[in-house]
């Protein structure tokens, strides 16, 4: 084992000690952050849509001719 991984201890105390180290969002950026992945989630859900009506229109009328 090298001495890199025996280093790597998990202990709760080093565990608090880093969450506190981390920058948390405030309630305005998270609603921010949160409202821009829903957005893009919607706006991608209706391209990839219209490209699913756009194919099947274009096999259906392969299909057909």
């Amino acid at each position: 084992m090298t001495k890199e991984k025996k280093d790597r201890v998990y202990s709760p105390a080093g565990v608090i000690r880093e969450l506190k180290t981390v920058k948390w969002p405030t309630f305005k950026e998270l609603m921010s952050t949160s409202g821009m992945v829903i957005l893009f989630t919607v706006l991608f859900g209706v391209y990839f849509f219209i490209c699913e009506l756009l194919a099947s229109g274009l096999i259906n009328f392969i299909v057909k001719a």
